[in-house]
C-alpha cells in the first residue's frame, strides 16, 4: 500500500481520534414533558425510516428467501419444529410475509421467532442478497442507520432497549437500556388510538418512548440521547455478528 493511498490517511485519521476518543457511548435518559413529546412528534416523520409497504418480487429476493430457507433448514431439528409451532401455521414458509424492507438502509430482513415473545431477524444487503447479521428485531429506526429493539413484547415485560447500528457491511449493537420501573408493552404497540406514537426517533439520535411508570401507575415520557464515540465502533465491529453485548444500564 503507497503512503499515497487514500483509504490509508482515512483509517490513520480514524485509528487516531479513537485513541483520544471517550470509551463509552455518549447516552442519556430523562423524563420529559407530555407537551415537549408531542411537540417532538408531529416533526418527527422526516427522522424515521419505515418499512416499505410492499416489496417487488426480484431476483435479490429471490436469494434472500433462499438463503433464509438455507439457514433455517441448518438449525437444529428441535428447533426448527418449535419455531413452527411459535408461528402455529403449518404452512409456515419462506415468503414475503416474513420478509421487512428498509430501502433507505438497503435492508432486507426475514424475521424469525426467539420465543412466543421475542423476534430476531436475519438481515441482508438490499443490493447484493449477501448475508449480514442475526439480530434483535427493530421496533423503530431512523434515518442515521440506528435501530432500537425492545426486547421481547409481553405485556408484562420490563422497558429493556438494545441499540444497533449499521456500518458499511456490519451491524452492531452498542449501547443497551434496562429499567424495571418501567413497562415494555409501548414501545412494542407503538400507537394509540389517538393515533399518537408511542416510540419514535428524532433530531441527533434522540429517542422519544411513551410507557408506564409502575410505580406512579401513570404515563411517563423519555427521551434517549445517543450518539455514539469512534472507539465504540471499532472497539465493537465484529465482521458478521451484530451483538457484542454493551453494558446493560439499569435502574431500580
Amino acid at each position: 500500500m503507497k503512503l499515497t493511498d487514500k483509504r490509508f490517511w482515512i483509517l490513520l485519521i480514524v485509528m487516531a481520534y479513537a485513541s483520544v476518543a471517550p470509551a463509552q457511548t455518549v447516552f442519556s435518559v430523562e423524563k420529559i414533558s407530555e407537551t415537549e413529546y408531542v411537540k417532538a412528534e408531529r416533526e418527527c416523520s422526516r427522522y424515521n425510516v419505515i418499512p416499505a409497504d410492499s416489496i417487488v418480487d426480484n431476483d435479490i429476493v429471490s436469494m434472500v428467501l433462499k438463503e433464509s430457507q438455507a439457514k433455517f433448514e441448518r438449525l437444529d431439528s428441535a428447533w426448527q419444529q418449535e419455531i413452527i409451532g411459535i408461528y402455529d401455521n403449518p404452512d409456515f414458509g419462506f415468503n414475503k410475509r416474513c420478509l421487512t424492507f428498509l430501502p433507505e438502509l438497503k435492508l432486507y430482513g426475514f424475521i424469525i421467532p426467539e420465543s412466543p415473545h421475542d423476534d430476531a431477524i436475519w438481515w441482508f444487503d438490499s443490493e447484493n442478497g449477501k448475508y449480514i447479521c442475526r439480530a434483535a428485531c427493530p421496533t423503530a429506526v431512523n434515518a442515521n442507520g440506528i435501530y432500537v429493539s425492545q426486547v421481547g413484547y409481553d405485556c408484562d415485560w420490563p422497558l429493556d432497549l438494545r441499540f444497533f447500528r449499521r456500518d458499511g457491511n456490519f451491524i452492531y449493537e452498542f449501547e443497551s437500556y434496562k429499567n424495571l420501573q418501567y413497562s415494555g408493552e409501548g414501545p412494542y404497540c407503538q400507537a394509540e388510538e389517538s393515533g399518537l406514537s408511542t416510540i419514535f426517533w428524532h433530531d441527533n439520535n434522540t429517542l422519544y418512548l411513551k410507557t408506564i411508570d409502575h410505580n406512579r401507575q401513570e404515563s411517563v415520557y423519555l427521551k434517549f440521547k445517543v450518539q455514539q464515540t469512534v472507539r465504540d465502533m471499532l472497539e465493537n465491529v465484529m465482521p458478521n455478528e451484530a451483538v457484542r453485548p454493551a453494558p446493560i444500564k439499569q435502574q431500580p
